[in-house]
């Protein structure tokens, strides 16, 4: 008897962004890692870089964005806002803007 495994979305828009985040060479990414009472879509302690995925259009932040954020910048970290629609259109571009945040963090840390 064979047993079914569960149906896993394997091509969604987070998996595609996390197997492009963990190809940068250089950097350790982590997904949904815990930070305090929050979890964080992706973050690179290293960097300090903490990247959160967005649902709807830009506008404003919710309050418990608000309080995440502030605990972040409080320990350093940069916070990186991506709009999920934007990210679905264009990936290749949304990795480009991860990469130019990556190289600013590192050379205001020089």
């Amino acid at each position: 008897m064979q047993r079914k495994r569960p149906l896993v979305p394997r091509n969604t828009l987070e998996t595609r962004l996390w197997v492009r985040l963990k190809a940068l060479e250089g950097y350790r990414f982590r997904k949904k890692s815990p930070f305090r009472t929050f979890t964080l879509d992706f973050v690179e302690h290293d960097a300090k870089l903490a990247i959160a995925l967005l649902d709807g259009e830009p506008g404003k932040a919710q309050p418990v964005h608000i309080v995440r954020d502030r605990l972040l910048s409080e320990q350093g970290y940069v916070i990186l806002r991506l709009w999920r629609r934007e990210v679905e259109r264009d990936l290749h571009g949304a990795v480009h803007t991860i990469r130019a945040v990556l190289a600013d963090i590192a050379a205001h840390d020089s």
